[in-house]
């Protein structure tokens, strides 16, 4: 028996030394970062319609916030490598955003992705680029209500909240209300709209009476009406909720590069113009302000 056993011991560690070296001679795992810089573009998954983070313009190009921060990556990684790297934009959307990263069909994710422990088993994240929170929007309400400052105010559910309440399919936003509803923290019928231009529309044409969406989203969705005044935004936030820039699992060199751009903008202060320059007329708050400083870490 014991002479079977020795037998039996060096098969099994014969074949784990022959099984190690044929995954040794095996291809390569593909990594997006020399993908990328191999061919000379990267891919960045952006949105047509989630203005002020990610958003296509009329001549076809995208702009916004996250939008500025990828391009901002997409510099580092070119200084990084010495070679010349262009942006390549590939339209996603709420639902498709993860499934494009996971087949490669996009590097980066550009657009507002909330962060959540779920998603980490996905995808990866790099450091915080926003805070903000889920925020309620209500036509013809009584009277105006102050914007909160950049990143949100409190938290806390409206006295009054909206019957009828609009969320955007495939996302934190929708999941959140939808679980607030089934715990009866929120008295409301939730109707779920593919785009925000379809959420602003039927709550324009009083077929929603809210609608929900991160903050600065529906900031952005009432400055681009032609009656802002109609629409009043709670002063109150859902939710509070952490943006970063999504990049495949496992993609370790690309996240790191991600950080670092990220990271820089942060520590010189760039990222003052950007927030300046989509969020006209906003002051940071200080949950914005701390996630800059918690996050402009040192190279070395």
């Amino acid at each position: 028996m014991r002479r079977l056993s020795v037998a039996v011991l060096a098969l099994v560690l014969a074949s784990g030394v022959l099984a190690s070296g044929v995954l040794a001679s095996g291809p390569a795992v593909a990594d997006a970062l020399s993908d990328a810089v191999s061919r000379g573009t990267i891919r960045l998954g952006v949105r047509a319609d989630a203005p002020p983070f990610s958003a296509a313009r009329p001549d076809g190009s995208f702009a916004g916030y996250q939008v500025d921060i990828c391009e901002a990556v997409v510099a580092e990684i070119a200084r990084a490598s010495g070679r010349a790297l262009s942006a390549e934009f590939v339209v996603v959307d709420a639902g498709n955003r993860f499934r494009m990263l996971a087949d490669r069909a996009v590097d980066l994710l550009c657009e507002p992705t909330t962060v959540t422990l779920d998603r980490r088993g996905l995808v990866d994240f790099s450091i915080p680029t926003f805070v903000t929170g889920a925020g309620l929007m209500a036509r013809l309400a009584p009277g105006p209500v102050a914007v909160p400052p950049l990143g949100g105010g409190g938290v806390g559910v409206p006295e009054n909240p909206p019957r009828r309440l609009g969320v955007l399919a495939g996302t934190t936003t929708e999941a959140m209300v939808k679980t607030m509803v089934a715990a009866g923290a929120l008295s409301a019928q939730v109707i779920d709209v593919a785009t925000h231009g379809d959420g602003i529309a039927a709550l324009s044409a009083g077929l929603l009476d809210g609608y929900a969406a991160d903050l600065e989203i529906l900031i952005d969705l009432r400055g681009r009406t032609t009656t802002p005044d109609q629409f009043v935004i709670a002063d109150r936030l859902l939710s509070l909720e952490t943006y970063a820039l999504a990049m495949g699992r496992g993609e370790t060199a690309l996240r790191l590069a991600a950080d670092r751009a990220i990271a820089r903008l942060y520590r010189e202060g760039d990222i003052v113009a950007i927030a300046q320059r989509h969020f006209p007329g906003r002051s940071p708050g200080d949950a914005f302000t701390a996630m800059v400083i918690l996050n402009a870490l040192p190279d070395r």
